[in-house]
This record gives structure tokens, C-alpha cells and sequence, in this order.
């Protein structure tokens, strides 16, 4: 049963995922925060700041036409009800920026020093050597070890090292079989039921691209899709009207496979 009946739209041109400075997960650009670390997405959260700040000035605007209806209705105390709202929304505006500045302030900084960033270039470097090499020996083990320790180093990126996504989907892979270990023992956490759907789709969808194929493509085909139609109770026919919603370009959007697929967690945990 196909869960999107419309017919496909011209795609258009979207802006990749944006990449969470401190943990490097790829998150969504309008998130106000990473969903796994909590560490504000300046980007999302100024937009969001923006947007609250437009609503309350519209809530200004209405508010502001209520003295005239109320003298229409001989309400002598519209002025005072207006003033009242008024305070109110000045309240919650401040409320709201307190909280965003109390969240940020003892994060991490948005930016690197110079020697921050000359130490972390390095290691990138360093570890980009290493991956190719591990890659080059078809290596899937290492390559995801590789590329975990560089993430777990604070403010180091490996986005555009040779063999990026054939890293990232090494690591991928390691997650999913340290999940798959336990699951005969034990229901799956929401965050683990959250993190199996999104390695799936992302194996299913191929997001490895033409770089991870060779690895990653008889891996995809002996075990993700028998995981997918067996344990998560998936047809090819629901991951193929899947691919529209979860997709943007050619990556997979893991906050949009959280969102169309968190009602059928109960299928499988």
C-alpha cells in the first residue's frame, strides 16, 4: 500500500543538511538544535527566533485594533486589556531569549581559533590518509574506527576528505550490527529504533553513492533488505513511496525518516 498517492513533483534544487559543529551529525537545517547532542543549530534557532518575533509582532497588530472594538461595543476597558496582552508578549519574547542565551552560553564556540583550526585541519588530513588507506584494503572495520575517532575529537570534521561517504556508511554499519547484537535480548530504546530505521534507509537508498558501491552494495543486498522486509516489516513497495519523503537531493534526511516513519516503531520494537 503506497503511502503517497500524489503524482511526483519536478524536484527542485534544496540545500543539503546542515552538519552539527559539535557532534557531526548531519541534522536539519531548520532544527534549532542537533536532536543527538543538543547543541544549538545557530542557523535553525535564528530562524526560529525570527519567526516567534514575526508571530508576536501579527499578535501586536491584532491587538492593537481591539481598543476600537471595544469603544464600538462600549467597553471601557479595552485599552487596559490591550495593554494587558501587550505586557504578556513582551514577557514571553524575553522569556525566549533568555533561554536562547542561557543554552548557548557555555556551548561550544561557533568558530575555531586559529589554533584550533591548524590542529584540527591536521588531524583531518592525517585521518583522510588513513581512510584511503583502509578503503583502498577494503577494510570496513577500520574504515568506520577511523572515521568514530575523528568524531569523537572536539571540533574535527572529515566532510570532503577522500572517501567521506564510504566512511560514513563504515560507521553506519558499525552502529547497526552493535544494535542488531542486542536486540534478540532486549526491546529496542526509541533512540535505537530511531537510529535502525535511518542506517536501513539510508543502505536502502543507496546514499553511499558510487564511492561506497563496491563495499557497500552486497552488504545492502544480503542484509539490509532481508532487515528492512523481515524485521521492520517494509515492502519494497512502501520503501519506494518512502523515497520522496525522506530524500533530499541525493542524501537521506534523518530528521524526515524519523518523522514519516516514527508511528510504526511498534511494528518492530
Amino acid at each position: 500500500m503506497c503511502y503517497n498517492n500524489n503524482p511526483p513533483e519536478k524536484m527542485q534544487p534544496v540545500p543539503g543538511p546542515a552538519v552539527c559543529p559539535n557532534c557531526g551529525a548531519e541534522i536539519d537545517r531548520d532544527a534549532d538544535r542537533c536532536p543527538y547532542c543538543g547543541y544549538i543549530n545557530k542557523e535553525g534557532a535564528e530562524r526560529k527566533f525570527r519567526t516567534d518575533l514575526e508571530t508576536i509582532r501579527k499578535d501586536i497588530e491584532e491587538t492593537r485594533k481591539e481598543p476600537s472594538r471595544a469603544l464600538v461595543r462600549g467597553v471601557a476597558g479595552g485599552t487596559k486589556l490591550v495593554l494587558a496582552v501587550f505586557a504578556i508578549l513582551l514577557v514571553i519574547a524575553a522569556l525566549g531569549i533568555a533561554e536562547l542565551f542561557r543554552e548557548t552560553r557555555d556551548k561550544p564556540k561557533l568558530f575555531l581559533t586559529a589554533e584550533e583550526q591548524a590542529h584540527a585541519s591536521a588531524y583531518a588530513a592525517a585521518a583522510g590518509e588513513q581512510l584511503t588507506q583502509a578503503y583502498e584494503d577494503g577494510d570496513i572495520t577500520r574504515m568506520a574506527e577511523i572515521f568514530d575517532e575523528a568524531y569523537s575529537q572536539e571540533r574535527v570534521s572529515l566532510w570532503g576528505v577522500p572517501h567521506y561517504e564510504a566512511g560514513y556508511a563504515a560507521s553506519c554499519y558499525g552502529k547497526l550490527s552493535r544494535i542488531l547484537a542486542g536486540w534478540q535480548d532486549r526491546s529496542l530504546t526509541d533512540h535505537e529504533a530511531e537510529e535502525l530505521t535511518y542506517i536501513c534507509f539510508y543502505f536502502y537508498y543507496r546514499a553511499y553513492g558510487e564511492d561506497g558501491a563496491a563495499l557497500f552494495d552486497p552488504i545492502r543486498e544480503e542484509e539490509i533488505l532481508p532487515l528492512i522486509t523481515d524485521r521492520l516489516g517494509y515492502t519494497g513497495e512502501d520503501m519506494e513511496c518512502f523515497r520522496d519523503l525522506v530524500m533530499e537531493s541525493q542524501r537521506v534526511n534523518r530528521s524526515r525518516v524519523f518523522r514519516e516513519t516514527s508511528k510504526y516503531y511498534k511494528n518492530y520494537h
